[in-house]
């Protein structure tokens, strides 16, 4: 039996041999160590998410000082149309989707940890590109080289997280990245409304150069040491992981029955990929992706401040911004949790749920205030709706509609089509979030604002039905 056909039997209930902890024999002081480590480990790739964050929000408070002090740090004055200012953000998934390209064969050649440290060079000099362009291309010339950098991040950090996690705590491990992303996202919100936008680029080269330091702490995935025969290397990790009441020796000899079909050819991992099972679950992850983007999460995460201003939002919208930040702080620590709970599945459907409600109202009422008459002031009153419906979406898909899909694209293949597979799931992922940020301006103008956020809520119900009936539960079993 191949490696992919026994993960996918396993995911659907099967009873492979999986590395257990004897729970009864175990002292509560010991579990609470090695859990911790692993936590330890996961918060530190979760650093890297931070840094891949302060990129992703860094267009909401950007654009908003550059349009009142468009003065670079080199003495030009610059100005973005507004299909430039789509592109502040678009262009980091168009540079995702190559860095997820090139990640994917990088990841399963060199390992995990090693690409992490390789995704410090293009975030570095992205940066510098963004803080020292003296003119608009080569500051959109620098969103793409950090997406580069984005791209090696999201192939590497959950592949790495989902091999290092125990079964019953992965959903809770794997969600730290999202958390990661959230923070980064309101560390760069929050210093954007207090320090001007030729130095946010310099305050988020911080975290950078913390990740790049702490790097050098982590080992290398057991798994990926497994089936590239470093079988000591591998046992050495994990029991410094699993601690000395689990079967180490057990959950190796696992991973090499499962892998052992790939790993005699190395490029077996990208002829698995054309098998029909396998094949299904890289669409059923990517329609998560399309779903992810085009309910609206990324747009109103990206562009909170055009949107909110757009509504006409009476509350300061840089504050909100950063309010919203926090409420998505909130979210992920919710998931934290329910993914272990709840599971994926059902995560994923009352984010959906949820958002297609919220972003349902904001639709409604930004048609009902813009044909208003001018004897209505009912609408003035009720001018709070717009902030109340944008944190609530934001908050509910940071529950499943955001962490779930990239969770999948690793869960759902085998260590040794892991980072090919993924790399897969994240591409398309790119493409739809390079899509949906580049056509939000067009599509509001086609569409209107209000009609807008109506296809929004619509993508939202379908997620609902997809997420039930077409995502296998992958919540307390072993990944392989």
């Amino acid at each position: 039996m191949t490696a992919d056909v026994s993960e996918l039997e396993n995911l659907k209930g099967g009873n492979g041999h999986v590395c257990k902890v004897n729970s009864y024999d175990e002292p509560p002081g010991e579990r609470r160590r090695r859990l911790l480590k692993q936590v330890a480990l996961v918060g530190l790739v979760s650093l890297g998410y931070f840094c891949l964050g302060t990129t992703l929000t860094w267009p909401s408070p950007a654009l908003s000082d550059i349009d009142v002090n468009n003065a670079t740090l080199l003495g030009t004055e610059i100005s973005f149309s507004s299909a430039e200012k789509d592109m502040t953000g678009s262009l980091v998934y168009l540079g995702t989707l190559f860095g997820a390209w090139f990640s994917g064969w990088m990841v399963s050649s060199i390992g995990r940890y090693r690409s992490l440290q390789i995704s410090v060079i293009p975030y570095l000099l992205g940066w510098i590109l963004t803080a020292l362009g003296h003119n608009v291309a080569l500051i959109l010339t620098g969103r793409f080289v950090i997406g580069l950098a984005g791209g090696v991040t999201s192939i590497a950090g959950y592949a790495y997280v989902v091999e290092l996690s125990d079964t019953k705590i992965r959903g809770m491990m794997a969600t730290l990245p999202t958390m990661g992303i959230v923070l980064g996202n309101l560390y760069t919100v929050s210093f954007g409304y207090i320090v001007k936008w030729q130095h946010l680029t310099f305050v988020c080269l911080l975290p950078l150069a913390a990740f790049a330091l702490l790097t050098f702490l982590l080992p290398e995935s057991p798994s990926f040491l497994v089936i590239n025969g470093r079988r000591q290397a591998a046992i050495v990790i994990l029991r410094k992981l699993r601690g000395e009441y689990a079967d180490v020796e057990g959950e190796v000899a696992e991973l090499e029955r499962r892998n052992a079909a790939v790993a005699k050819d190395q490029n077996g991992g990208w002829k698995v990929l054309l098998k029909k099972e396998v094949l299904k679950r890289v669409l059923v992850v990517s329609t998560l992706f399309f779903m992810m983007q085009f309910c609206g999460n990324f747009v109103l995460m990206i562009h909170t401040t055009r949107i909110l201003q757009a509504a006409g939002a009476p509350i300061d919208p840089d504050a909100v911004t950063a309010i919203a930040g926090a409420l998505r702080v909130a979210g992920t620590l919710a998931a934290i949790f329910l993914l272990d709970i709840i599971g994926r599945r059902y995560s994923l459907v009352i984010s959906h749920a949820v958002n297609a409600g919220a972003l349902a109202v904001l639709g409604a009422y930004v048609y009902l205030a813009e044909n208003a008459g001018p004897e209505e002031h009912i609408y003035e009153t009720l001018s709070w709706v717009p902030t109340v419906c944008l944190t609530v979406s934001l908050f509910i898909c940071d529950i499943g509609v955001h962490p779930v899909p990239y969770i999948l694209s690793s869960e759902y293949f085998s260590t040794s089509i892991r980072s090919q597979a993924s790399s897969l799931c994240i591409s398309a992922g790119t493409i739809f979030s390079f899509l949906a940020l580049q056509l939000y301006s067009p599509m509001q103008e086609l569409l209107t604002q209000a009609g807008l956020y109506m296809v929004y809520a619509f993508v939202s119900v379908v997620g609902v039905a997809f997420s039930f009936y077409a995502v296998t539960e992958t919540k307390g079993k072993h990944v392989g």
